[in-house]
């Protein structure tokens, strides 16, 4: 979600105490010497900052209060890691919020929880897949590409819906839970985006996924 309304007192400010020592966290545990070290997996990464900043414009805006869109970070997740995939999806949210919202004071709400939420759900769904007995290619792509990604989406919606009965304004509440059911119309797609996107790169590039291992999956 995009909030908007994020220049309420109060509203904005906790969510940057939250994101701020994760990002730094983030930033000190990244692994960037194997990523520079090979310039393919640099390239996917740069190239997923841009592609993501373009793709969550297409957003559906509610009333001027909000927004929906795509989130994709399961697919980040799964492809570079929780570290990465967080410092590129607010990459992405930065070059947005410059190029075309300039909503500034709403960045700290989105990167908790458009980002860092569904990331660690993302984290949580793969340890999840690692930990089933027998190892299945269809649960690590399905399982994680799919459902992992459906249950992003509700994990940043009902983070949301927390957060701004905390926090937020009166009238942004009363729109969040109105337009909740419009989540429930994310999940599919989310699923399907983030599915298809890991089964390309599963099939075509399994060396630039991070999270997959051809010994774990295949040699059995």
């Amino acid at each position: 979600m995009v909030f908007y309304f994020a220049g309420a007192v109060g509203f904005w400010g906790p969510a940057a105490a939250l994101s701020l020592p994760v990002l730094l966290l983030c930033v000190l545990k990244a692994p960037w010497r194997q990523l520079w070290a090979r310039g393919e997996r640099l390239n996917l990464w740069l190239a997923a900052i841009v592609a993501l900043a373009l793709f969550w414009q297409l957003q559906v805006s509610v009333r001027g209060l909000l927004g929906l869109h795509p989130l994709l970070l399961m697919a980040l997740t799964m492809v570079f890691g929780a570290a990465l995939a967080i410092l590129a999806a607010t990459l992405a949210l930065l070059a947005g919020c410059w190029l075309f919202s300039g909503l500034w004071l709403a960045l700290p709400p989105q990167c908790l929880l458009n980002i860092i939420l569904p990331a660690g759900a993302a984290v949580c769904v793969l340890w999840a897949i690692d930990r089933v007995p027998q190892r299945n290619l269809f649960v690590y792509m399905l399982g994680g590409g799919f459902f992992g990604a459906m249950l992003t989406v509700q994990v940043m919606a009902l983070a949301s819906l927390a957060y701004v009965w905390l926090l937020g304004p009166g009238p942004l509440l009363v729109q969040v839970v109105d337009y909740y059911y419009l989540t429930l119309l994310m999940m599919f797609p989310e699923g399907f985006i983030n599915g298809a996107v890991i089964t390309v790169l599963t099939v075509l590039k399994p060396e630039l996924v991070k999270t997959y291992d051809d010994r774990a999956y295949l040699d059995q």
